[in-house]
């Protein structure tokens, strides 16, 4: 296991389409939607079971928008994880934006 991310998409992983919606408020989609928006110059999409302080990169993040994000791609380059060994446990949703509007935020809309 690394200290960089989850290697798998857990049970209750936002980016999972078969997790009941309304387990995160819409409002903590809010806060997370630069992670995934601004190329990654910002913070990383953690797992919401990594600990405050300790965080790891969310897998299904990682699946989804890890290609996209700048510190994503440091961190590969840093040898800190391998993108080849993070693993979806169920099909996922295409991008923020539908993950997003399936929770009760739209990203359109602020």
């Amino acid at each position: 296991m690394n200290d960089f991310c989850m290697p798998i998409t857990c049970p209750e992983c936002p980016w999972r389409r078969d997790v009941p919606v309304g387990r995160f408020p819409p409002e903590r989609y809010a806060r997370l939607r630069d992670t995934c928006e601004t190329g990654g110059l910002r913070a990383i999409f953690a797992c919401h079971k990594s600990p405050e302080g300790a965080e790891r990169a969310c897998a299904g993040f990682l699946l989804v928008h890890g290609a996209n994000s700048n510190a994503v791609r440091l961190a590969v380059i840093r040898g800190r994880f391998r993108p080849d060994e993070i693993r979806a446990a169920a099909p996922l949703y295409d991008d923020f934006a539908e993950m997003a509007r399936a929770n009760g935020y739209d990203p359109e809309s602020s």
